[in-house]
């Protein structure tokens, strides 16, 4: 028995001659996937075993198209091929007996292992949005939109995620494998490290999937959020307020601060504040629409962050409708801060003692 050599490529279909010390010759192998490509079936490497035979090399870039074997005796021989994907595992695989008696060709056309075996590729753009560019939520590593998780069918559920700058101009990224057929598919773009806010997503794309020969589009990620700036103050009593002498956080005794945004369907959006008093904070991830935006200020204890929930500090200020009318605010999706025309954006909360 001797270790097979090989050589790669389509050019070696011509101009292959027979091992001059025996009659035999040499085997050059080609795949394909349910008739499809290497893309359609999200395969990464394929992996060749011949029985009884070792081979000097036995993994391949799927994309080659073919590999050679060279110098083979004169029989029959037990072809294995496994396609790879880009985790290395075994989702398509084929045999085939192949007799040898000059140089042959042959081509072996891999199944799938699994009836969850097809894929789809896509690609995203942002819509475009206004700001101050650093107001603006970018897209990719470091960034404020680090990752793009994919949804299918169920979409509570993610299957996963990207790295955000993986699927921007033009670049594509694979689905994990469904079975084949109809899918309701959404791709959503969020920060990893706050893991709460959905900045942009795709509307529900319905995508038919089809085993071997996976589709591709570019598909655009439309804002949810836009930009806000809030201000906020504590005052002894509605004369304080009028004078426009706000307390510190020391003299009113507060030491945890929540913000929310209460809007006219749907959910309470809600950001810890920390303890500055007499501050306002610029955001770029609140969802668009119109709320009305409130404070709860907590004293000393609990859990910092979660004022005016369990586990938080007990509330002692918080704005009184009764003194000063509460503020609403209009915010649209893709608008962020610009500070050349910031009124647009500014929301001011007063805050007073319970």
């Amino acid at each position: 028995m001797r270790i097979r050599g090989l050589t790669l490529g389509l050019a070696l279909l011509g101009g292959l001659s027979a091992c001059v010390s025996h009659p035999g010759g040499a085997m050059t192998v080609g795949w394909t996937f349910a008739g499809g490509s290497c893309t359609g079936a999200a395969v990464e490497q394929v992996r060749i075993a011949i029985a009884g035979e070792p081979l000097q090399q036995d993994t391949f870039d799927c994309r080659s198209g073919l590999v050679t074997f060279t110098d083979f005796y004169p029989g029959t021989y037990n072809l294995t091929i496994q396609g790879l994907d880009y985790n290395q595992a075994v989702t398509w695989s084929g045999t085939e007996s192949v007799r040898l008696d000059r140089d042959v060709s042959v081509t072996i056309d891999l199944q799938p292992v699994s009836q969850q075996n097809a894929v789809y590729y896509f690609s995203w753009t942002l819509d475009a949005a206004t700001g101050d560019p650093d107001q603006i939520p970018r897209c990719g590593p470091g960034q404020r939109m680090d990752k793009v998780a994919i949804f299918i069918d169920d979409l509570t559920q993610s299957l996963g995620s990207y790295d955000c700058a993986e699927g921007l101009d033009g670049n594509l990224v694979v689905t994990p494998y469904v079975a084949p057929g109809q899918h309701e598919v959404v791709l959503l773009a969020y920060d990893s490290q706050e893991s709460v806010t959905s900045f942009a997503e795709t509307d529900r794309l319905s995508i038919n999937f089809v085993t071997g020969q996976a589709g591709s589009q570019t598909v655009p990620l439309h804002w949810n959020v836009g930009g806000l700036q809030v201000g906020w103050a504590p005052y002894a009593n509605q004369s304080a307020y009028d004078a426009n002498t706000p307390q510190s956080c020391g003299q009113a005794g507060i030491a945890d601060l929540v913000l929310g945004f209460h809007p006219l369907q749907g959910n309470d959006q809600t950001f810890a504040l920390g303890s500055s008093c007499n501050a306002s904070v610029v955001l770029d991830n609140v969802y668009a629409g119109s709320m009305t935006p409130y404070i709860d200020a907590c004293g000393s204890g609990g859990t910092p962050g979660l004022c005016g929930f369990t586990g938080g500090g007990t509330v002692i200020y918080r704005e009184d409708p009764t003194l000063v009318s509460p503020p609403t605010a209009e915010v649209q999706a893709g608008v962020f801060f610009q500070a050349a025309n910031a009124t647009p954006f500014q929301v001011f909360i007063p805050l007073f003692p319970l």
